[in-house]
């Protein structure tokens, strides 16, 4: 059953790992830019850093057969649900991708948070204590719109239409974090109930 667990997790990790390295050799071939500029381009999303952290996290699983903290899992399954219902709620109509590019769109906003979300379920039943601190686990995304909104004072760009301080202004902007750390929370704390309530693995076995 370990073996199957590290399997299971090699191969979500190695799909994410994969749409990466397609998404980078895509923008590479598009906008004819070094890799240097082409990583720091992608970096400034919060879908391709949580998409790469989940796929580090679950390759090294798979490597080291080693489970993450709980909090940790539940803090990468939170962000990637986020991802997939902030694109197809607010984002999705904007872009209008073919060929490779509709692939990984697919697999970054859908396949992805639907895999971790999946992989979280299973990884809960197997890793008492089940705590952790849901409002520590907004540092990822406040972090993230800190760093969003520094690149964006810098260069004047912003990667998501609603962090644009210069068309919505600066407080419209807070509104819409303070909305969003706000659904990130509610998410956590509901995560991290429904995963005490799981019976652990060893309990569904002695059954």
């Amino acid at each position: 059953m370990e073996h199957k667990y590290r399997i299971t997790a090699g191969l979500i990790g190695g799909i994410g790992a994969f749409a990466l390295g397609a998404q980078v050799w895509m923008n590479l071939s598009r906008d004819g830019l070094g890799a240097g500029q082409t990583l720091w381009g992608l970096a400034a999303y919060f879908t391709i850093l949580t998409n790469a952290l989940m796929a580090a996290s679950l390759l090294t699983i798979a490597a080291t057969g080693r489970r993450l903290s709980f909090g940790w899992m539940t803090m990468l399954t939170m962000s990637m649900i986020v991802v997939g219902l902030v694109y197809h709620a607010l984002l999705a109509h904007l872009y209008h991708f073919t060929g490779l590019n509709w692939w990984t769109d697919q697999i970054f906003h859908t396949l992805m948070p639907a895999l971790m979300l999946w992989f979280w379920l299973m990884e809960s039943t197997r890793h008492p204590p089940r705590d952790g601190q849901p409002l520590l686990w907004l540092i990822w995304p406040a972090g993230y719109a800190v760093y969003a909104l520094a690149r964006g004072w810098t260069t004047g760009w912003y990667p998501y239409p609603f962090l644009d301080v210069g068309a919505l202004g600066a407080g419209a902007v807070a509104i819409n974090i303070a909305g969003m750390v706000a659904g990130f929370a509610a998410l956590g704390f509901a995560l991290r109930a429904i995963g005490q309530r799981m019976p652990l693995r060893n309990q569904l076995e002695a059954r």
